[in-house]
Protein backbone atom coordinates (compact mmCIF):
# COMPACT_ATOMS: atom_id res chain seq x y z
CA UNK A 1 0.00 0.00 0.00
CA UNK A 2 1.49 3.61 -1.27
CA UNK A 3 1.63 6.21 1.29
CA UNK A 4 -0.63 9.17 0.44
CA UNK A 5 1.61 12.61 0.08
CA UNK A 6 1.10 16.12 -0.64
CA UNK A 7 2.78 17.54 -3.92
CA UNK A 8 6.70 17.95 -2.83
CA UNK A 9 8.05 21.30 -1.52
CA UNK A 10 11.30 22.68 -0.95
CA UNK A 11 12.06 22.41 2.78
CA UNK A 12 13.28 25.73 4.45
CA UNK A 13 16.87 26.61 4.38
CA UNK A 14 17.27 27.85 8.62
CA UNK A 15 15.81 24.44 9.74
CA UNK A 16 16.93 24.43 14.08
CA UNK A 17 20.09 23.07 14.94
CA UNK A 18 21.70 23.13 18.02
CA UNK A 19 26.14 22.06 18.15
CA UNK A 20 27.06 20.25 21.34
CA UNK A 21 29.96 20.54 21.73
CA UNK A 22 31.66 19.11 25.35
CA UNK A 23 30.93 15.94 27.91
CA UNK A 24 28.64 18.50 29.80
CA UNK A 25 26.54 19.05 27.20
CA UNK A 26 26.52 16.17 26.28
CA UNK A 27 25.89 14.18 29.58
CA UNK A 28 22.88 16.98 30.10
CA UNK A 29 20.93 15.87 26.74
CA UNK A 30 21.36 12.31 27.26
CA UNK A 31 19.97 12.50 30.78
CA UNK A 32 16.76 14.31 28.95
CA UNK A 33 17.27 11.53 26.01
CA UNK A 34 16.96 8.66 28.12
CA UNK A 35 13.67 9.76 29.12
CA UNK A 36 12.33 9.50 25.23
CA UNK A 37 9.98 6.53 24.05
CA UNK A 38 12.72 7.23 20.59
CA UNK A 39 15.46 8.90 19.25
CA UNK A 40 15.92 9.94 15.34
CA UNK A 41 19.28 9.25 14.57
CA UNK A 42 21.70 9.70 12.13
CA UNK A 43 26.11 10.25 11.70
CA UNK A 44 28.59 11.24 8.79
CA UNK A 45 32.15 10.38 8.15
CA UNK A 46 34.98 9.80 6.23
CA UNK A 47 35.71 6.39 4.74
CA UNK A 48 37.50 6.78 1.51
CA UNK A 49 41.08 5.36 2.25
CA UNK A 50 40.62 3.79 5.84
CA UNK A 51 39.08 0.63 6.48
CA UNK A 52 36.35 1.54 9.26
CA UNK A 53 34.07 4.74 9.00
CA UNK A 54 35.45 7.70 10.88
CA UNK A 55 33.00 9.82 12.65
CA UNK A 56 32.38 13.23 12.17
CA UNK A 57 29.13 13.99 13.57
CA UNK A 58 26.54 12.67 15.19
CA UNK A 59 23.11 13.83 14.83
CA UNK A 60 19.74 13.72 17.01
CA UNK A 61 16.41 14.81 17.25
CA UNK A 62 14.01 13.51 19.75
CA UNK A 63 10.92 14.60 18.27
CA UNK A 64 10.66 18.31 19.02
CA UNK A 65 11.80 21.29 16.30
CA UNK A 66 15.76 21.03 16.66
CA UNK A 67 18.33 18.97 15.68
CA UNK A 68 20.98 18.27 18.19
CA UNK A 69 24.59 18.07 16.18
CA UNK A 70 27.26 16.26 18.63
CA UNK A 71 30.72 17.20 17.64
CA UNK A 72 32.67 14.03 18.36
CA UNK A 73 36.12 15.65 18.30
CA UNK A 74 35.14 17.54 21.32
CA UNK A 75 33.73 14.47 23.76
CA UNK A 76 35.82 12.48 25.69
CA UNK A 77 33.87 11.01 27.89
CA UNK A 78 30.81 8.71 25.94
CA UNK A 79 29.66 7.12 29.26
CA UNK A 80 26.13 9.04 29.41
CA UNK A 81 25.48 8.44 25.05
CA UNK A 82 26.84 4.83 25.78
CA UNK A 83 24.28 4.32 28.36
CA UNK A 84 21.43 5.97 26.45
CA UNK A 85 22.21 4.01 23.07
CA UNK A 86 22.15 0.92 25.06
CA UNK A 87 18.37 1.71 26.71
CA UNK A 88 15.80 -0.87 25.38
CA UNK A 89 13.05 1.82 26.69
CA UNK A 90 14.56 4.08 23.84
CA UNK A 91 14.00 3.08 20.27
CA UNK A 92 17.23 4.38 18.11
CA UNK A 93 15.20 5.54 14.64
CA UNK A 94 17.87 5.13 11.48
CA UNK A 95 17.65 5.08 7.63
CA UNK A 96 19.80 2.35 6.04
CA UNK A 97 21.56 2.26 9.20
CA UNK A 98 24.36 -0.70 8.08
CA UNK A 99 26.87 2.14 8.10
CA UNK A 100 26.01 3.84 11.15
CA UNK A 101 26.45 0.36 13.13
CA UNK A 102 29.98 0.76 12.05
CA UNK A 103 30.38 3.76 12.99
CA UNK A 104 29.32 2.94 16.92
CA UNK A 105 31.19 -0.22 16.75
CA UNK A 106 34.34 1.62 15.68
CA UNK A 107 33.94 4.92 17.70
CA UNK A 108 32.28 3.05 20.74
CA UNK A 109 32.18 -0.56 20.77
CA UNK A 110 28.91 -0.97 20.65
CA UNK A 111 25.71 -2.04 18.61
CA UNK A 112 23.08 0.28 19.57
CA UNK A 113 19.60 -1.48 20.61
CA UNK A 114 16.63 -1.66 20.36
CA UNK A 115 16.76 -0.48 16.48
CA UNK A 116 13.86 0.23 13.78
CA UNK A 117 15.06 1.61 10.32
CA UNK A 118 12.82 3.06 8.08
CA UNK A 119 14.26 1.82 5.10
CA UNK A 120 13.42 -1.71 6.24
CA UNK A 121 9.92 -0.41 7.22
CA UNK A 122 9.55 1.27 3.57
CA UNK A 123 10.11 -1.84 1.72
CA UNK A 124 7.34 -3.82 4.35
CA UNK A 125 4.90 -1.08 3.18
CA UNK A 126 5.84 -1.31 -0.43
CA UNK A 127 7.24 2.40 -0.67
CA UNK A 128 10.05 1.14 -2.49
CA UNK A 129 12.90 -1.46 -2.33
CA UNK A 130 16.14 -0.21 -0.92
CA UNK A 131 14.36 3.30 -1.14
CA UNK A 132 16.89 6.70 -0.08
CA UNK A 133 16.05 8.69 3.07
CA UNK A 134 15.58 12.20 0.32
CA UNK A 135 13.09 9.67 -1.61
CA UNK A 136 11.22 8.77 1.25
CA UNK A 137 10.78 12.22 2.80
CA UNK A 138 9.15 13.29 -0.50
CA UNK A 139 7.13 10.46 -0.95
CA UNK A 140 5.71 10.70 3.04
CA UNK A 141 5.72 14.19 3.78
CA UNK A 142 6.10 16.10 0.24
CA UNK A 143 9.53 17.70 1.35
CA UNK A 144 12.42 18.20 -1.64
CA UNK A 145 15.83 17.63 0.56
CA UNK A 146 19.40 18.43 -0.94
CA UNK A 147 21.83 16.15 -1.24
CA UNK A 148 24.94 18.20 -1.71
CA UNK A 149 26.95 17.28 1.21
CA UNK A 150 27.17 13.59 0.65
CA UNK A 151 30.49 13.38 0.14
CA UNK A 152 31.47 16.51 2.22
CA UNK A 153 34.73 16.41 4.70
CA UNK A 154 32.99 15.65 7.62
CA UNK A 155 36.10 16.14 9.54
CA UNK A 156 37.05 19.67 8.98
CA UNK A 157 36.47 22.17 11.52
CA UNK A 158 34.63 24.54 11.41
CA UNK A 159 31.72 22.52 9.59
CA UNK A 160 30.10 25.16 6.89
CA UNK A 161 26.41 26.39 7.31
CA UNK A 162 25.41 24.53 4.46
CA UNK A 163 26.46 20.82 6.27
CA UNK A 164 25.05 21.76 9.49
CA UNK A 165 21.77 22.42 7.44
CA UNK A 166 22.58 19.15 5.60
CA UNK A 167 23.24 17.27 9.04
CA UNK A 168 20.24 18.63 10.84
CA UNK A 169 17.86 17.67 7.70
CA UNK A 170 19.22 13.91 7.87
CA UNK A 171 17.55 13.73 10.89
CA UNK A 172 14.44 16.36 11.24
CA UNK A 173 12.14 14.45 9.38
CA UNK A 174 12.50 11.09 10.99
CA UNK A 175 10.35 11.19 14.07
CA UNK A 176 7.32 12.02 12.04
CA UNK A 177 8.31 9.61 9.11
CA UNK A 178 8.49 6.34 12.31
CA UNK A 179 5.04 7.61 13.86
CA UNK A 180 3.67 7.25 10.67
CA UNK A 181 5.29 4.21 9.37
CA UNK A 182 4.77 2.28 12.60
CA UNK A 183 1.14 3.28 12.29
CA UNK A 184 0.79 1.63 9.27
CA UNK A 185 2.62 -1.44 10.10
CA UNK A 186 0.55 -2.21 12.72
CA UNK A 187 -2.19 -1.44 10.99
CA UNK A 188 -1.62 -4.21 8.92
CA UNK A 189 -0.18 -6.61 11.52
CA UNK A 190 3.55 -5.88 10.14
CA UNK A 191 5.41 -4.13 12.74
CA UNK A 192 6.52 -7.39 14.48
CA UNK A 193 7.95 -8.40 10.94
CA UNK A 194 10.07 -5.43 10.75
CA UNK A 195 11.60 -5.30 14.14
CA UNK A 196 12.28 -8.90 13.43
CA UNK A 197 14.34 -7.95 10.02
CA UNK A 198 16.21 -4.77 12.01
CA UNK A 199 17.05 -7.17 15.11
CA UNK A 200 18.31 -9.69 12.42
CA UNK A 201 20.63 -6.66 10.58
CA UNK A 202 22.01 -5.95 14.35
CA UNK A 203 22.48 -9.48 15.16
CA UNK A 204 25.21 -9.56 11.91
CA UNK A 205 27.37 -6.86 13.74
CA UNK A 206 27.20 -8.74 16.72
CA UNK A 207 28.80 -11.11 15.02
CA UNK A 208 30.97 -9.36 13.42
CA UNK A 209 32.27 -7.50 17.29
CA UNK A 210 33.12 -11.09 18.49
CA UNK A 211 35.82 -11.21 16.39
CA UNK A 212 35.44 -14.36 14.41
CA UNK A 213 36.58 -13.88 11.43
CA UNK A 214 36.94 -18.19 10.51
CA UNK A 215 33.93 -17.93 7.89
CA UNK A 216 35.54 -14.25 5.97
CA UNK A 217 36.78 -16.99 3.06
CA UNK A 218 33.41 -17.95 2.07
CA UNK A 219 32.80 -14.56 0.44
CA UNK A 220 35.77 -14.91 -1.97
CA UNK A 221 34.64 -15.36 -5.39
CA UNK A 222 36.03 -18.08 -6.77
CA UNK A 223 36.90 -20.20 -3.87
CA UNK A 224 34.84 -22.83 -5.10
CA UNK A 225 37.15 -24.07 -7.06
CA UNK A 226 40.03 -24.91 -4.36
CA UNK A 227 40.31 -28.53 -3.05
CA UNK A 228 40.05 -28.79 0.83
CA UNK A 229 43.34 -28.19 1.40
CA UNK A 230 43.62 -24.82 -0.52
CA UNK A 231 40.47 -23.99 1.18
CA UNK A 232 42.46 -24.92 4.56
CA UNK A 233 44.81 -22.22 3.59
CA UNK A 234 42.51 -19.45 1.64
CA UNK A 235 40.46 -19.56 5.33
CA UNK A 236 43.40 -18.84 7.24
CA UNK A 237 44.94 -16.13 4.74
CA UNK A 238 41.18 -14.54 4.56
CA UNK A 239 41.42 -14.45 9.22
CA UNK A 240 44.66 -13.00 8.40
CA UNK A 241 43.76 -10.33 5.99
CA UNK A 242 41.17 -9.01 8.30
CA UNK A 243 43.49 -8.48 11.00
CA UNK A 244 45.77 -6.53 9.04
CA UNK A 245 43.13 -4.48 7.84
CA UNK A 246 41.44 -3.89 11.30
CA UNK A 247 44.98 -3.07 12.54
CA UNK A 248 46.14 -0.95 10.04
CA UNK A 249 42.92 0.50 9.27
CA UNK A 250 42.92 0.42 5.34
CA UNK A 251 40.48 -1.70 3.03
CA UNK A 252 41.40 -5.43 2.68
CA UNK A 253 42.18 -4.64 -0.95
CA UNK A 254 44.82 -2.54 -0.30
CA UNK A 255 45.95 -5.46 1.95
CA UNK A 256 45.79 -7.86 -0.97
CA UNK A 257 43.11 -8.77 -3.14
CA UNK A 258 41.02 -11.62 -2.88
CA UNK A 259 42.55 -13.27 -6.16
CA UNK A 260 46.05 -13.12 -5.22
CA UNK A 261 44.46 -14.86 -2.01
CA UNK A 262 42.83 -17.41 -4.15
CA UNK A 263 46.41 -18.00 -6.18
CA UNK A 264 48.00 -18.10 -3.06
CA UNK A 265 45.46 -20.67 -1.62
CA UNK A 266 46.11 -22.91 -5.13
CA UNK A 267 49.84 -23.11 -5.22
CA UNK A 268 50.94 -22.82 -1.64
CA UNK A 269 54.02 -21.46 -1.95
CA UNK A 270 56.80 -22.58 0.24
CA UNK A 271 59.37 -19.72 -0.61
CA UNK A 272 59.66 -16.40 -1.65
CA UNK A 273 60.57 -17.09 -5.06
CA UNK A 274 57.51 -19.30 -5.58
CA UNK A 275 55.77 -16.73 -3.64
CA UNK A 276 57.00 -13.92 -6.33
CA UNK A 277 55.54 -15.49 -9.02
CA UNK A 278 52.26 -14.97 -7.97
CA UNK A 279 50.48 -11.99 -10.20
CA UNK A 280 50.02 -8.65 -8.51
CA UNK A 281 52.02 -9.03 -5.32
CA UNK A 282 54.55 -5.82 -5.93
CA UNK A 283 57.95 -5.87 -4.46
CA UNK A 284 56.98 -3.81 -1.32
CA UNK A 285 54.20 -6.21 -0.37
CA UNK A 286 56.66 -9.11 -0.62
CA UNK A 287 59.30 -6.96 1.54
CA UNK A 288 56.83 -6.20 4.32
CA UNK A 289 54.05 -9.10 4.42
CA UNK A 290 55.77 -12.39 2.14
CA UNK A 291 57.39 -13.99 5.60
CA UNK A 292 54.03 -13.53 7.67
CA UNK A 293 52.22 -15.13 4.13
CA UNK A 294 54.78 -17.93 4.47
CA UNK A 295 54.30 -18.54 7.82
CA UNK A 296 50.36 -18.66 7.17
CA UNK A 297 50.52 -20.89 4.39
CA UNK A 298 53.14 -23.56 6.02
CA UNK A 299 50.73 -23.78 9.00
CA UNK A 300 47.93 -23.97 6.95
CA UNK A 301 49.02 -26.69 5.10
CA UNK A 302 50.35 -28.76 8.12
CA UNK A 303 47.04 -28.73 9.38
CA UNK A 304 45.53 -32.39 9.62
CA UNK A 305 43.14 -33.64 7.51
CA UNK A 306 40.23 -33.68 9.38
CA UNK A 307 40.76 -29.99 10.30
CA UNK A 308 40.20 -28.60 6.29
CA UNK A 309 37.18 -26.66 5.50
CA UNK A 310 34.07 -29.23 3.60
CA UNK A 311 34.15 -28.28 -0.40
CA UNK A 312 31.78 -25.31 -1.10
CA UNK A 313 29.29 -26.19 -3.33
CA UNK A 314 29.90 -25.58 -7.31
CA UNK A 315 27.50 -22.95 -9.58
CA UNK A 316 24.31 -24.41 -9.76
CA UNK A 317 24.01 -26.74 -13.51
CA UNK A 318 21.16 -26.37 -15.64
CA UNK A 319 18.69 -28.35 -13.63
CA UNK A 320 19.27 -26.30 -10.47
CA UNK A 321 18.88 -23.29 -12.47
CA UNK A 322 15.42 -24.77 -13.65
CA UNK A 323 14.63 -25.25 -10.04
CA UNK A 324 15.40 -22.55 -9.11
CA UNK A 325 13.64 -20.49 -11.42
CA UNK A 326 10.05 -21.96 -10.77
CA UNK A 327 10.91 -20.93 -6.48
CA UNK A 328 11.37 -17.26 -7.91
CA UNK A 329 8.16 -17.75 -9.65
CA UNK A 330 6.45 -19.35 -6.44
CA UNK A 331 7.90 -16.13 -4.59
CA UNK A 332 7.18 -13.45 -7.03
CA UNK A 333 3.52 -14.73 -6.40
CA UNK A 334 3.63 -14.90 -2.84
CA UNK A 335 5.23 -11.81 -2.86
CA UNK A 336 2.19 -10.20 -4.85
CA UNK A 337 -0.22 -11.63 -2.71
CA UNK A 338 1.25 -10.16 0.50
CA UNK A 339 1.83 -6.74 -1.62
CA UNK A 340 5.89 -7.07 -0.72
CA UNK A 341 8.66 -5.97 -2.57
CA UNK A 342 9.79 -9.69 -4.42
CA UNK A 343 13.39 -8.89 -2.43
CA UNK A 344 11.64 -8.80 0.99
CA UNK A 345 9.79 -12.05 0.30
CA UNK A 346 13.00 -13.86 -0.82
CA UNK A 347 16.66 -12.92 -1.77
CA UNK A 348 17.69 -14.79 -4.80
CA UNK A 349 21.12 -16.69 -2.74
CA UNK A 350 19.01 -17.72 -0.15
CA UNK A 351 17.07 -19.95 -2.75
CA UNK A 352 20.33 -20.46 -4.48
CA UNK A 353 21.79 -21.34 -1.14
CA UNK A 354 18.36 -23.98 -0.63
CA UNK A 355 19.64 -25.81 -3.80
CA UNK A 356 22.75 -26.09 -2.80
CA UNK A 357 22.45 -28.05 0.53
CA UNK A 358 19.41 -29.80 -0.65
CA UNK A 359 19.28 -33.00 1.20
CA UNK A 360 15.54 -33.62 -0.07
CA UNK A 361 12.54 -31.58 1.49
CA UNK A 362 13.99 -31.29 4.48
CA UNK A 363 12.77 -28.04 6.25
CA UNK A 364 16.03 -27.87 8.34
CA UNK A 365 18.11 -26.49 4.97
CA UNK A 366 16.11 -23.46 5.07
CA UNK A 367 18.62 -20.59 5.75
CA UNK A 368 17.62 -18.37 8.59
CA UNK A 369 16.20 -15.41 6.69
CA UNK A 370 13.97 -17.50 5.69
CA UNK A 371 12.90 -18.78 9.04
CA UNK A 372 11.01 -16.29 11.20
CA UNK A 373 8.02 -14.69 10.23
CA UNK A 374 8.48 -15.58 6.58
CA UNK A 375 8.23 -18.92 6.98
CA UNK A 376 4.49 -19.82 7.03
CA UNK A 377 4.39 -18.42 3.80
CA UNK A 378 7.37 -20.09 2.26
CA UNK A 379 6.53 -23.65 3.25
CA UNK A 380 5.80 -26.00 1.94
CA UNK A 381 5.12 -24.05 -1.62
CA UNK A 382 8.78 -23.04 -2.17
CA UNK A 383 10.44 -26.45 -1.28
CA UNK A 384 7.51 -28.25 -3.70
CA UNK A 385 7.89 -25.61 -6.25
CA UNK A 386 11.64 -26.54 -6.15
CA UNK A 387 11.46 -30.21 -6.07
Amino acid sequence: MMTETNPAQDIPGNTAHEIIIGDAALASLCARWQQCDFLAMDTEFIRTTTFFPHVGLIQVNDGGDTSYLVDPLTISDWSAFRAMMLNPSVTKIFHSCSEDMQVFMKALDLIPAPVFDTQIAAAFLNQGFGISYQNLVSLMQGINLPKGETRSDWLQRPLSETQLQYAALDVACLPAIYLEQTRLLAKQHRLEWVQEECDNLLNQYRTEMTGDFSDFYLNIKGAWQLNRQQLAILKRLAEWRELRARKRDKPRNWIIRDRSLIDIARYCPGDMEALSRIDELGKNFLRHEGREILAQVAAAAAMPETEWPELLPRPLDGRAKSRLKKGQQFIEKQAEALGLPVEVLARKRWLISVLQDDPGNAEDILPAELKGWRKPYLLPGLLEAMA
